[in-house]
């Protein structure tokens, strides 16, 4: 596909037009799901496939892990606990 530049508006309610030409382009029709992207200082929309869960796909993979973050946050706690409890019974 080729390169295609057009220029829009944004509305002082943050709404947008697709120019047609673009529309045309990718097939993007009136009640489909467009999902966007901040990537490399632009502004991506590509059109959704059909499961909404799959549009998400991705969207956090640049964001730190939270699964890791519990983790720290538990092992801090533990860390803590266990200092408490050294206190409490004199070591």
């Amino acid at each position: 596909m080729r390169t295609s530049k057009s220029i829009s508006k944004v509305s002082v309610r943050g709404q947008t037009a697709i120019p047609k030409e673009l529309r045309e382009a990718l097939d993007i029709k009136p009640g489909m799901t467009l999902v966007w992207t901040v990537r490399d200082h632009s502004l991506v929309a590509t059109p959704g496939r059909g499961d909404p869960i799959e549009n998400l796909r991705g969207i956090l993979k640049d964001k730190p892990s939270l699964t890791e973050e519990l983790l720290r946050e538990r092992r801090l706690d533990k860390e803590r606990e266990e200092a408490k409890y050294r206190r409490m019974i004199g070591k």
